[in-house]
């Protein structure tokens, strides 16, 4: 009984493919069972709850919240998404969700 079998490569393109193609199989399995992809761009973000007082203006509350590196521009128009809202619709008491980093 013979129990040395030899095997030949024939298509070596083949071969290198169909090993490519196992590794990067194994990667995404490993990646995706670690957790290594999940992204926390959204997570760095906190949010808190500001109440509207008299004279507030969004671009007050964005000055007072927004993180050194954030302009002022692009912190006023994250509160007006963030809310729904336009600049002229903020009124005394209203209660806006604000980023802060």
């Amino acid at each position: 009984m013979k129990s040395g079998r030899k095997y030949r490569i024939k298509s070596k393109f083949r071969f290198i493919t169909f090993l490519v193609v196992v590794i990067c199989l194994i990667a995404g399995a490993i990646g995706y069972c670690t957790g290594l992809n999940n992204s926390n761009a959204i997570e760095d973000s906190d949010y808190i709850t500001v109440e509207v007082a008299a004279g507030d203006t969004l671009w007050d509350i964005a000055e007072e919240y927004k993180a050194d590196d954030v302009e002022i521009r692009d912190a006023v128009y994250a509160i007006c998404e963030l809310n729904g809202i336009k600049a002229d619709q903020l009124r005394p008491g209203m209660k806006l969700t604000v980023p802060v980093s």
